[in-house]
């Protein structure tokens, strides 16, 4: 009979697996039309890059926000900044419990 191999994935494995899924969800819906103003388009590596940013929380973009983005889009990039903290916070901590 075979036995299954349990593999444990680390806690910090998980949460960069969060981190990218975030990433991928937040581009999606900067790159959706209710997140644009009317008549601006915005292309997915720009999305993406945005999306990146706000949840690593640096700030860097390559459209100006106001301009680009409706108030429900910047509600977006708002969450995905916070979210980012948290995230940045929880690798942290889990890191020192897992080294110290």
């Amino acid at each position: 009979m075979k036995e299954k191999v349990k593999t444990k994935t680390s806690t910090t494995k998980i949460l960069l697996i969060g981190i990218i899924i975030l990433i991928l969800i937040g581009a999606i819906i900067l790159k959706f039309p209710i997140s644009n103003r009317e008549g601006k388009d915005i292309k997915f590596i720009d999305a993406f890059f945005t999306s990146t940013s706000a949840v690593c929380v640096t700030g860097l973009v390559t459209k100006i926000p106001v301009e680009q983005f409706s108030t429900f889009g910047q509600i977006v990039i708002m969450c995905l900044i916070q979210i980012g903290g948290i995230r940045i916070h929880d690798i942290y901590f889990t890191n020192i419990y897992v080294y110290w």
